[in-house]
């Protein structure tokens, strides 16, 4: 269990075109007495993390940094902190900060790794910061989540795909996959009704994310997110784009279905955690024996997951 906070565009220096935190949350930014009423709420369920979202943290004023944390190791004096933040707005004193108060996992908001999707996107740092950003962590001794998004201006599954690929060969192990949603109040959203921007398809999207995965998993790296959450009262806020509440099981779910139709696959077995990948949208018509397994491997006749994605990738798709 992960209990986050949000602190909706604290510490952000510009907007990008595709952000509006209230839009995609409901949150606003919370008070001390709402933080420490949280805090003190799940005592009793042991998180395993406290996490701080929606904003820079590191772009957040040093002394508020310190209050923030000071009031988590307050109530949660040995858990893990995770924070979100910019490629550009690390350094050393500050990592070196973070790291002596129990800050164990940083997401860096990449988005990708071509200088053309993250100038359209107004992102205000470019590959070179992302670059120095995996280096510096790593230096560190962060544990890495990159959030990568697809879809975006300029963007395409090549560079979707060239963007992971860089990450991974740089050790990156933690990724968040998003489809560029389009949310009300946005300059997306001017582009997209003036029709200067087309968004994906659900089905383009869970195609994209599903070769994204199956590179992933040569990897053995984690996808810790696939797609937006957003929340029930908030969807009223979505004006296009490939939304849907299950996204991540689409995109398991084909990604499994490439690995068995590109190596005409016989035979699956896997961990009843992961039955719902074989038994759900297209994958309920595939004619393959399914076995569940007491092993949490997944074994495609004998091929693990690493050596199945490995042979069904379509490498073509990074020249």
């Amino acid at each position: 269990m992960i209990l986050s906070i949000f602190l909706p565009n604290f510490g952000c220096k510009s907007r990008c075109i595709f952000c509006n935190q209230y839009a995609m949350t409901g949150e606003k930014m919370p008070t001390k007495k709402e933080l420490i009423n949280t805090l003190s709420f799940f005592l009793n369920k042991s998180p395993e993390e406290i996490a701080f979202y929606g904003g820079t943290f590191t772009a957040i004023p040093l002394e508020k940094q310190k209050e923030l944390i000071a009031l988590v190791r307050k109530f949660y004096p040995d858990t893990p902190i995770r924070i979100s933040t910019r490629p550009d707005e690390l350094d050393y004193e500050n990592l070196k900060f973070l790291k002596q108060n129990n800050v164990k996992t940083v997401e860096i908001g990449i988005q990708s790794m071509f200088d053309d999707v993250l100038s359209t996107a107004n992102r205000g740092h470019s590959r070179k910061d992302n670059l120095n950003a995996v280096n510096l962590l790593k230096e560190f001794g962060f544990e890495i989540s990159a959030h990568l998004m697809i879809g975006l201006l300029n963007d395409n599954i090549t560079k979707d795909l060239l963007s992971m690929q860089e990450l991974l060969n740089l050790g990156v192990k933690l990724f968040r996959i998003h489809p560029t949603i389009i949310f009300k109040n946005t300059e997306l959203e001017k582009l997209y009704l003036e029709g200067k921007y087309n968004p994906l398809s659900l089905d383009e999207a869970v195609n994209i994310a599903s070769e994204m995965l199956l590179l992933i998993y040569q990897y053995k790296a984690k996808v810790i997110r696939l797609g937006y959450f957003v929340p029930e009262n908030q969807k009223n806020q979505i004006v296009a784009g490939p939304y849907h509440p299950s996204f991540g099981d689409m995109t398991k779910s084909k990604a499994m279905n490439k690995i068995i139709t590109r190596l005409n696959i016989k035979k699956v077995k896997y961990p009843k955690k992961f039955e719902s990948w074989f038994n759900s949208y297209d994958n309920k018509q595939l004619e393959i024996e399914k076995y569940l397994s007491e092993s949490n491997e997944i074994f495609f006749d004998n091929l693990s997951l690493k050596e199945a994605s490995k042979r069904s990738f379509r490498r073509e798709l990074l020249d």
